[in-house]
């Protein structure tokens, strides 16, 4: 399939997950399969006034692609200046987010809470269309709550925008992340629209694929079955998972990048946040989780690694 200008053979992408998918993750999900990877939720905002956090969510090394920015705003006019910063430097497209759940941003008039103003998603994106070269896309839920499932209708509208693709994850705002998935909504989209259609969420076996692509879903984005468990890409295609000593060696990689991207102090702080997924099901997990807490340096983090594992 073919998505933002670049031909995919698995169509297996990494998605955006604020507070993990800096380019660390990325690098390391690439390395095991993943064709296309998303930047943690960006302020268009933060992105305008140059602050230096927001700033650092595009930081990358040269190899992290391609990438595409996920963007969050309630005003088109912010989303056509930071489209504009976006394609600037360099990366390969935009993705509006209209889905996520979460208070801070729905307060704002963004993420799901455009999925209620359907005239205002379509001006934002037709503003962010008309700004850049690089293509552009949609993430959205299923809708705002059971009473207002209107992920078709809205995607409908927006393909009028000139869009270059769907990305939906199966619940509703209220929904958050819990109670069973809505995939008829995939159904009925590509029933609705001829775009290409990502599907995101609860995406964890090679079964779900198939479920999935035949509702109709043309790619994949894995988010948090990721946090931990990098090589879920390679195992989606069927391979085997990684036997205890790479596994060692994705976690020490992860470290030694984590540190390159934040500092060495800050990068063990930040690593703690993958160590429960990373040892989930192995026996002696919960030590090895409460002696993570304490440690301060990377050489200690990582002896530490090395001791679980070896």
């Amino acid at each position: 399939m073919t998505l933002y200008g670049i031909d995919f053979h698995h169509g297996l992408f990494l998605a955006p997950l604020s507070g993990y998918t800096s380019w660390p993750m990325r690098l390391l999900c690439r390395r095991y399969g993943a064709e296309l990877a998303y930047t943690e939720m960006i302020s268009a905002e933060g992105l305008i006034r140059n602050r230096k956090v927001t700033g650092k969510l595009l930081d990358r090394p040269e190899e992290d692609k391609p990438l595409v920015a996920q963007l969050f705003t309630a005003s088109p006019e912010e989303a056509a200046l930071a489209s504009r910063i976006i394609e600037d430097c360099g990366l390969d497209g935009i993705d509006l987010n209209m889905g996520c759940p979460v208070k801070k941003v729905v307060s704002r008039g963004a993420g799901a809470a455009l999925m209620t103003e359907p005239e205002r998603a379509r001006d934002l994106a037709e503003h962010v269309v008309r700004q850049v070269k690089i293509p552009v896309s949609v993430k959205m839920r299923a809708g705002w709550d059971s009473s207002f499932l209107n992920a078709a209708s809205l995607a409908a509208a927006l393909q009028e925008t000139g869009i270059c693709a769907i990305c939906i994850h199966p619940r509703t705002r209220v929904d958050m992340y819990r109670g069973m998935p809505r995939w008829e909504v995939l159904r009925e989209m590509k029933q609705r629209v001829s775009l290409p259609i990502v599907a995101s969420g609860d995406i964890s076996r090679v079964e779900d694929l198939s479920r999935l692509a035949s509702l109709g879903a043309d790619a994949f984005m894995i988010g948090r079955a990721a946090i931990g468990r990098p090589w879920i890409f390679r195992e989606l295609t069927g391979a085997h998972p990684p036997d205890r000593a790479e596994h060692a060696e994705v976690m020490l990689s992860h470290l030694d990048m984590i540190c390159s991207c934040y500092g060495k102090d800050k990068g063990v702080r930040y690593m703690r946040k993958f160590l429960s997924s990373y040892v989930r099901g192995f026996t002696g997990a919960s030590l090895f989780r409460k002696m993570a807490c304490s440690v301060q340096t990377q050489p200690d983090l990582s002896e530490l690694i090395r001791d679980f594992f070896f």
